[in-house]
């Protein structure tokens, strides 16, 4: 970084960008899902976290493989009622055994507006009512059985402000040599959130959705210990420019034009 941190922030992401992709292959700091983000916030000298504001001097990073076609995810939060925690709530009933530590139970199933989601015996999805997203809960016959937990649409609006405003999304390469995976960070975009009311507009059409999820440690400290992340919104790639303008694009890979089969180098787009 340059000293006096005279370069605004998304400048001084694009520099540590640039200084990261110019290291090329770099191995991975941990294992699991979360590795890519991982091993580039290392790279940023950045402590690992899970916190509700963003990454970098307010702006959120997100980190993808090549080919990766899982959605992105946003943020996530805990239902605001009907208790505290309500997700504890929510497994007790609905949850099934863990396949290791038979005594406690867990739940992952995603939520939408626009379908139902089986989950063990019971269907699940969102209802959005005024100022409340409702989880709903139904059995095999599609008939409602509960519709208590809920989270603030506020909530939902304050997370999106907060931590999303400014978003930028790297790119990577994967590659495994020798039971170790390495990274290639090739591509930056930044991205501005458009309105923050088209949120709720992109909930109703199912666009976005979100995944319910608690879970039980299977390693380390966290062995046989809740992980619980409650709901994990997310939004599909291509459905991304729904939510969020873009603005700039680094791409420092090589490309192979198929037709004229010329290399082409690495550009950026203002």
């Amino acid at each position: 970084m340059k000293g006096g941190y005279n370069l605004n922030e998304i400048a001084l992401l694009k520099e540590k960008f640039d200084d990261i992709s110019k290291k090329g292959w770099i191995e991975a700091v941990c294992g699991g899902t979360g590795a890519i983000g991982l091993t580039f916030e290392n790279e940023l000298n950045k402590n690992f976290d899970s916190t509700y504001f963003p990454d970098f001097y307010g702006i959120e990073i997100k980190c993808t493989s090549r080919f990766s076609r899982f959605p992105y995810s946003l943020f996530s939060v805990a239902f605001d009622g009907p208790t505290f925690p309500e997700i504890n709530r929510i497994v007790e009933l609905y949850g099934y055994k863990d396949y290791k530590y038979h005594d406690k139970k867990v739940l992952k199933v995603d939520l939408s507006t626009k379908e139902l989601n089986k989950c063990g015996k019971y269907f699940f999805s969102f209802i959005l009512e005024d100022d409340k997203l409702f989880m709903g809960v139904f059995n095999n016959c599609g008939e409602l059985i509960e519709k208590k937990s809920f989270v603030y649409v506020d909530t939902l609006l304050n997370h999106l402000s907060t931590k999303l405003s400014n978003l930028v999304i790297i790119h990577a390469s994967k590659k495994k040599n020798n039971d170790k995976y390495f990274f290639r960070y090739y591509k930056l975009e930044s991205f501005k959130l458009r309105d923050k009311v088209l949120f709720i507009d992109l909930l109703k059409n199912g666009i976005i959705f979100a995944t319910l999820e608690s879970r039980v440690g299977k390693s380390g400290t966290n062995a046989g210990k809740y992980k619980n992340k409650n709901l994990v919104f997310k939004i599909k790639k291509e459905d991304l420019n729904e939510l969020f303008d873009k603005e700039t694009e680094i791409n420092k890979d090589y490309n192979i034009d198929r037709v004229s089969k010329k290399t082409i180098p690495f550009y950026i787009m203002p």
